[in-house]
């Protein structure tokens, strides 16, 4: 197992080339897009202050050239601005590099959810409205990850969205084909932070979501949620479990984090092992001796589903503290 801590590379610089791009915006409920910024009106209904989470994750079909690129698009209201933040990373191989990390705040909208462009950050829009792909333009470096038809979608207890998407990711000219995970979620400030998730497959036979819903009365503590696709069928999987099979210091943060995990459904109907082949982990700030962690993992092993067992490979997004 090869594990890489957080740090820059030079892998989108060598790969990338000059170009423009789209602008426009999303909500993450089913919505019409619209590349309007309107404010809310002076009588709306006072906003408690939300975190609305949307993740766009790339994974790469072709097995000569392994992609994983994750986008996630953050915005945070209940102040007197809504605030916002963007993050991209490329995994290539066993190589991280994180190449868009950007805030910036807006007046408060009617629709705050709705990603905007800013900065490097560029979306492209149809003309019915709907987001149809991200672009990332710098200087001389340029991604652009294009969605395609869905394959499948899913609505959660609390009106959290996956969908599985065709796409591809072009770099430097290279188009290469893949899968979009199109995640959508939002919680009340004081009901603490969204949670972790995890993405898996194993090729066009199995896709996997899984996620840390909050505790409700009827959840076991510690319980997963998700949605396994596999045969064209569209399961979903309650009372989950994923334990931490292995774990190695972080010292930055002062902290231990999991390199391996199983993951068991309550019924035996999932069953699996996994491990980290490589991550990209940042440690945040606080007065206390443990810090916030933030990032992702790359992972693989083997996933049981229905007695079948599929080998796979994904995306764990894990944090630690506030």
């Amino acid at each position: 197992m090869r594990l890489h801590p957080a740090g820059p590379a030079a892998t989108l610089a060598a790969l990338c080339a000059v170009a423009v791009a789209a602008c426009g915006e999303a909500p993450p409920p089913a919505d019409t897009e619209s590349a309007a910024v309107t404010a809310a009106p002076a009588d709306a209904r006072p906003d408690t202050g939300r975190v609305y989470e949307r993740a766009l994750v790339f994974l790469g079909s072709e097995p000569d050239s392994v992609f994983v690129v994750p986008w996630l698009l953050e915005v945070r209201t209940g102040g007197p601005t809504t605030e916002r933040h963007a993050r991209g990373w490329l995994l290539r191989g066993d190589v991280w590099d994180p190449f868009l990390e950007t805030r910036w705040e807006t007046p408060p909208l009617r629709a705050p959810w709705r990603p905007l462009p800013h900065g490097a950050l560029r979306l492209q829009v149809g003309d019915g409205g709907g987001l149809e792909g991200l672009s990332f333009v710098e200087d001389t470096r340029r991604l652009d990850l294009s969605l395609g038809p869905a394959r499948a979608e899913w609505t959660g207890r609390r009106g959290e969205t996956f969908r599985f998407l065709d796409g591809s990711l072009t770099l430097a000219e290279r188009s290469l084909p893949g899968l979009v995970l199109d995640l959508n979620r939002a919680v009340e400030i004081q009901e603490g932070a969204p949670g972790d998730w995890m993405v898996l497959a194993s090729g066009d036979s199995l896709h996997a979501v899984v996620h840390t819903p909050l505790r409700e009365a009827e959840d076991r503590p510690g319980a997963w949620r998700g949605w396994v696709r596999a045969d064209f069928r569209d399961v979903p999987t309650a009372d989950l479990t994923l334990d931490w099979a292995a774990v190695r210091a972080f010292e930055a943060a002062r902290r231990d984090v999991p390199v391996g995990w199983t993951l068991r459904s309550a019924d035996g109907t999932v069953e699996g092992r996994l491990e980290a082949r490589s991550f990209h982990l940042v440690a945040g700030e606080d007065a206390g001796p443990l810090l916030p962690v933030d990032g992702f993992f790359d992972v693989e092993g083997t996933l049981v589903f229905e007695g079948a067992e599929y080998a796979v490979r994904g995306l764990l997004r894990h944090t630690q503290g506030d």
